[in-house]
């Protein structure tokens, strides 16, 4: 049966009620209808050339509509088309849950609740969840965000598919059941030649993302969203301390991470990395910034600038803003920042993302750094060709600067930063592009320092420590690595010829920010929860024989 449209003839016009008629007889009835009325007798040559005109006109304009139309759907983008419902059987079901599992897991979480890319359960999408949105997700992708297209690698069909795919599977019930939730144990667990319990230490957090502690053993906690808090030796929360720095809490940005001065007990000082808003305004932009300050009674006072960029430098960019910070213990701080998820600023030497630095505690430039006196070099640079470096910590034996760092769909590393030293981004990496695209990158290149070892595929390589403690006396000499996407705590040993090997010691109890050696030799770790950025807390693993 063809459309059906409401017909109009003279007694239309007269407050009759409209006759209902097929589409082609109500054409055909207007048709024979306007030639009886513009070649009539006595009608006037010019008001039949107005209608003759405003005829051809007609018949053009809706014959280019009719090619403009079937030329979208030829080309498969027609949207009606692509985003129509879709049933998908059990087998073509499983194909698109693998297909997930190998090209959106690394960002959305295996079981869509979310990691870097943000939740694919229903409410919680951050681009739309209606299949045009989806489906433009999935073929255009949201490049400034880090979100790569598919279209190019995947059909038209199979996009298709992994549109229904996603609005199918939160009907489903979820096949990891057995699956931990974040939190403390409930038995002891054991890895690496350690017997451990998981303890809560603090709860309802919101992102947390930094540990630190001060010297009469309270500590100190940052959240994403822009707040600091001291948690006190009695276990009790403090109120957000007033007087931060305003955060530019886009994507990845946010308040970050917080160190203590080693000489905080003479001098107060307390340091925050923090994505600071573009100065003056100017649009969403942002950069890493340092700043130091104290807490007096509650406040953040004092406050100064140690490191900032011009406002130009600031990027509308959410991502790969680095901001792990370390002191040497000889009057410096060591920082990383990412390439604020632009390539080309690692290699650059010009430009201060995608490095490691280094300058004096209070904010001056280092004399002896390794490209002092050379005017095209950012003057802080310590070392370069770094993409995201989370993890950055100073080993107590050999003093050597140690970092993890994000690579893209694989090859996460975890390097020993040398002076003046090149790690290779975005000119080498083990990794792969997020959407299986070919690399432009070389995997290895002689002026380049490899990673003593990489991830592939991604942890999510975030916080970084090197133990030394007695709690656990197994672990001393190594370092403890965590994973955002990875959901785990891998120890890393070193061993005297320079190579490296790991073995995991927790996974599955939540997305681990960051990894930090406490007081007491405990091992503390930031959890963030995928299925609740609110649900956040802070975690130790303490020996199953100590006291608790």
């Amino acid at each position: 049966m063809g459309w059906e449209t409401t017909g109009h003839d003279a007694r239309s016009f007269t407050g009759e009620t409209p006759v209902p008629r097929s589409a082609g007889r109500f054409w055909a009835g207007r048709r024979l209808e306007s030639r009886r009325r513009i070649f009539r007798p006595g009608a006037g040559a010019l008001r039949r050339g107005v209608l003759v005109w405003a005829r051809i006109t007609f018949k053009i304009m809706t014959f280019k509509s009719c090619l403009g139309a079937l030329g979208l759907v030829w080309g498969g983008w027609s949207v009606a088309a692509e985003t129509a419902p879709l049933r998908l059987s059990e087998e073509a079901y499983q194909r698109n849950h693998r297909q997930y599992l190998l090209l959106c897991a690394n960002c959305h979480g295996a079981d869509r609740n979310g990691g870097l890319g943000g939740s694919l359960v229903p409410g919680n999408w951050r681009r739309g969840e209606t299949a045009e949105e989806i489906l433009k997700s999935i073929k255009i992708g949201y490049p400034e965000a880090g979100m790569p297209g598919f279209g190019a690698l995947l059909p038209d069909a199979e996009v298709r598919e992994l549109v229904a795919y996603l609005q199918e599977a939160p009907r489903r019930p979820m096949a990891e059941t057995a699956r931990k939730t974040a939190g403390a144990s409930t038995r002891d667990l054991s890895a690496a030649g350690e017997t451990f319990v998981l303890e809560d230490v603090a709860t309802g957090l919101e992102t947390p993302w930094g540990i630190a502690w001060l010297p009469d053993g309270r500590m100190l906690v940052t959240e994403r969203p822009g707040r600091l808090r001291i948690l006190g030796t009695d276990g009790r929360m403090s109120a957000p301390v007033a007087g931060t720095p305003a955060v530019f809490a886009k994507g990845q940005g946010g308040l970050m991470d917080v160190a203590v001065h080693p000489n905080h007990a003479q001098n107060g000082w307390i340091y925050l990395s923090y994505s600071q808003p573009r100065p003056g305004g100017g649009g969403e932009a942002g950069f890493t910034a340092i700043v130091r300050g104290k807490i007096v009674d509650g406040r953040w006072v004092e406050q100064q600038m140690i490191f900032e960029v011009p406002a130009a430098l600031h990027s509308g960019s959410g991502r790969h803003y680095g901001s792990r910070l370390v002191f040497d213990g000889a009057g410096f701080l060591f920082f990383g920042i990412g390439d604020r998820g632009a390539d080309g600023t690692a290699q650059n030497l010009a430009h201060p993302a995608g490095k490691i630095h280094r300058l004096h505690d209070d904010g001056r430039m280092p004399a002896d750094n390794p490209f002092a006196g050379r005017a095209e070099v950012w003057p802080s640079v310590w070392a370069y060709g770094v993409r995201n470096p989370h993890g950055l910590v100073r080993d107590g034996v050999t003093g050597r600067l140690w970092e993890t760092e994000h690579g893209p769909r694989g090859g996460d590393e975890f390097n020993w930063i040398e002076a003046g030293k090149n790690y290779g981004w975005a000119a080498v990496s083990r990794g792969k592009n997020y959407n299986y695209m070919p690399v432009k990158w070389a995997t290895s290149r002689p002026d380049v320092n490899e990673p003593l070892l990489d991830w592939t595929p991604s942890i999510g390589a975030s916080g970084l420590a090197f133990y030394n403690a007695a709690a656990f006396p197994a672990w001393r000499g190594s370092f403890l690595a965590g994973g955002l996407v990875g959901e785990r705590v891998d120890q890393i040993v070193v061993s005297a010829d320079g190579s490296a090997r790991r073995e995991t010691i927790l996974k599955d109890r939540g997305r681990v920010r960051d990894v930090r050696v406490g007081p007491d030799g405990f091992v503390y770790l930031a959890l963030n929860d995928r299925r609740d950025e609110k649900a956040g807390r802070i975690v130790r693993l303490r020996p199953a024989a100590a006291q608790k």
